[in-house]
């Protein structure tokens, strides 16, 4: 009965955790606000999530606005167009200075999903979606968080004869700071490498397949993939020499200059001191919820369901 239910209600019938989708620059469509008590400010560019146990997401915010607002609690809420698709109530945990502005911390409190209408929520958080892993509470603020699609970047690390090349989307960059922001796992072997050298390159997935890039986040961070059997090849970064696989259409140099442990993942701030563009416009993978994606008009990659 369930399965026949599924078919009426959804648009695909392939139920996820999320979609995927490539997107070039200034495709995506969705939008996020802060709001606070008498203000809305546009954060779309500039949060980016940075733990999922705790949930916790950084927003970076100029002085200006950074000091004429409160920001002890706030709602972030996700948007297209004039719907609204979720919201999640945050409390800051700590405030980080930068050159040009403050990065704010916040912890996950509350959430809300507004897509469709209730009965196709709760079955997919409570029925589709089940899992001993995971619990409804966060089921629903992971489909709250990916109401915005989060960009697939791979990172790529090198020291003597050990090197890793990984896929992650709980990162963000800041343009108008030139930081990037990463949410490493504490059990990722090659985070106190990098925190140890202090580097690391940040690569788009221009023409990579989604099987290659889950197949580069299933090898070990303790003995990756020998680098000449990888089903690409790579070039040398020009400043740090880390390996660049060759469907990259662009990456980044960048030098970490702070992190932080949130929980299950260790915050990241690095400074970007290299910015290499190989292709004119190139394009990346993207995760899209999937309550989200029912109602848009981005194209999976593995087809409709």
């Amino acid at each position: 009965m369930i399965p026949n239910i599924r078919k009426l209600i959804y648009k695909y019938q392939k139920t996820t955790t999320f979609f995927i989708t490539r997107l070039y620059p200034g495709e995506v469509e969705e939008k996020v606000l802060l709001k606070t008590t008498g203000s809305e400010i546009d954060i779309t560019e500039t949060h980016s999530m940075i733990c999922l146990d705790p949930f916790c997401l950084s927003i970076w915010l100029p002085l200006d606005q950074a000091k004429s607002i409160e920001t002890q609690t706030a709602t972030v809420q996700f948007t297209k167009g004039e719907k609204r698709n979720a919201a999640i109530c945050v409390s800051l945990i700590d405030t980080i200075d930068t050159p040009k502005g403050f990065l704010l911390l916040y912890k996950i409190e509350r959430v809300k999903n507004y897509q469709l209408t209730f009965l196709p929520r709760v079955l997919l958080f409570g029925y589709f979606l089940r899992s001993t892993t995971s619990t409804y509470f966060s089921r629903k603020v992971i489909s709250a968080l990916y109401s915005y699609p989060r960009k697939i970047i791979i990172v790529s690390y090198a020291d003597g004869d050990y090197y890793n090349i990984f896929p992650m989307d709980i990162q963000g960059y800041i343009e108008k700071e030139d930081l990037y922001i990463l949410g490493l796992r504490t059990t990722n072997l090659t985070l106190n490498k990098i925190l140890e050298a202090k580097k690391v390159v940040i690569c788009d997935t221009h023409t990579i397949d989604i099987n290659t890039v889950y197949n580069l986040g299933k090898h070990s961070s303790r003995a990756p993939t020998p680098i000449k059997e990888l089903a690409f090849s790579t070039t040398r970064s020009k400043v740090f020499g880390f390996p660049v696989p060759d469907f990259s259409g662009s990456y980044k140099e960048v030098e970490i200059i702070g992190n932080r442990t949130m929980g299950y993942h260790m915050l990241l701030i690095g400074k970007v001191i290299n910015y290499q563009k190989i292709e004119e416009n190139p394009s990346s993978l993207y995760h899209v919820g999937f309550l989200q994606f029912q109602n848009s008009n981005y194209k999976s990659i593995e087809g409709l369901y």
